[in-house]
């Protein structure tokens, strides 16, 4: 009897050990969430990004705003997901206004949520209030195959 239990804790252990192993499959990155941006941090990667023809999408929200608890969640969900962007990696920065109101000043944020697309440094586009997935999957193709403002 005491030979059985302890081979099932054995076997046991090992399923565990072999879910384990799984769970920290590494796959290819394909994008970046930098959520609650600092000033330093949207300096770095939306004005000065590495690649100048990578899409950064700016989520400028507030806490308080409840249409941003819905567009957040699904910009979270389209930007990591390279088949909403005709394969394309999208960065996703968040900026709350209520504590980066620099930020939102200089980018004249006048309502929530608003959503900033850039691409080498310079604002693409934008669109005010959460829309739909179908016209949020339009805005984010027509701005990745946007070519970059001089």
């Amino acid at each position: 009897m005491f030979r059985q239990i302890l081979r099932s804790s054995v076997a046991s252990s090992a399923r565990s050990a072999n879910v384990s192993r799984r769970a920290f499959h590494a796959s290819r990155f394909v994008k970046e969430h930098y959520l609650d941006a600092t000033p330093e941090v949207f300096e770095k990667q939306v004005i000065n990004a590495e690649d100048p023809n990578k899409l950064v999408i700016v989520d400028f929200y507030a806490d308080w705003c409840g249409p941003c608890k819905t567009l957040t969640p699904l910009l979270k969900r389209v930007t990591s997901d390279v088949s909403e962007t005709d394969g394309q990696e999208v960065d996703l920065v968040t900026v709350n206004t209520d504590e980066q109101m620099e930020l939102a000043q200089k980018y004249q944020i006048r309502a929530l949520p608003t959503v900033t697309a850039f691409k080498g440094g310079k604002p693409l586009g934008h669109f005010v209030g959460a829309i739909p997935p179908p016209e949020l999957s339009k805005a984010l193709k027509t701005w990745v195959a946007a070519t970059p403002r001089s």
